[in-house]
């Protein structure tokens, strides 16, 4: 992997996760029994990533294996480009695919006192950022029985590893050609900040 593409200040990395919660939890012991989940990045006193939160559902396989063993990998993804060779004025230049990407590992400790609180920050983070003030409160007394259903866990981080490809390595007029093309695209903005 090319260093520059690790090469993320801290600040894009919180920005990214923010934006694309969603993330394969995969078990070391069971890859096979991964899913998608929302996790929240919680960040230490110098607002360096430290945990992830989130909820998992009981009913799945995958409580059972992080019983067992609570090591995990978490996998994110957000905007991602096809970049056919169209778009560059370059001859011989072959199509390449830029995304962001950011893999974590760590532990995982089930909690069932984090489920309320890992339910009601999910859904603050993202009621927030879409402009609205919907709170869990409004689901009632059922809310109660939806929590009885899922578990709340925190993984401990041990290694962050960011995929930012957005053009890095290429030549300023590729750089500027590709940019270009995805105009609108959500993966140009971050070509502005990397």
């Amino acid at each position: 992997m090319s260093a520059r593409f690790a090469d993320v200040p801290n600040a894009d990395i919180l920005r990214f996760t923010a934006e694309n919660p969603l993330a394969w939890i995969v078990p070391h012991s069971e890859p096979a029994d991964a899913i998608l989940m929302p996790l929240l990045v919680e960040t230490d006193s110098a607002d360096l990533p430290k945990t992830l939160l989130g909820h998992l559902p009981r009913s799945g396989r995958l409580v059972s294996q992080l019983s067992k063993d609570p090591r995990t990998t978490c996998l994110f993804l957000g905007p991602h480009a096809y970049i056919p060779p169209g778009w560059i004025s370059k001859s011989g230049w072959a199509p390449t695919w830029n995304f962001v990407s950011l893999k974590i590992t760590g532990t995982t400790v089930l909690d069932d006192t984090l489920t309320e609180d890992a339910v009601r920050a999910l859904v603050a983070h993202m009621e927030t950022s879409s402009g609205s003030r919907w709170t869990v409160d409004r689901v009632g007394p059922r809310f109660e029985t939806l929590l009885q259903g899922i578990i709340g866990f925190r993984i401990q981080i041990d290694t962050l590893v960011p995929r930012f490809k957005t053009a890095q390595d290429e030549s300023d007029t590729s750089r500027t050609e590709i940019h270009a093309r995805l105009e609108g695209h959500p993966l140009q903005s971050w070509m502005d900040n990397i």
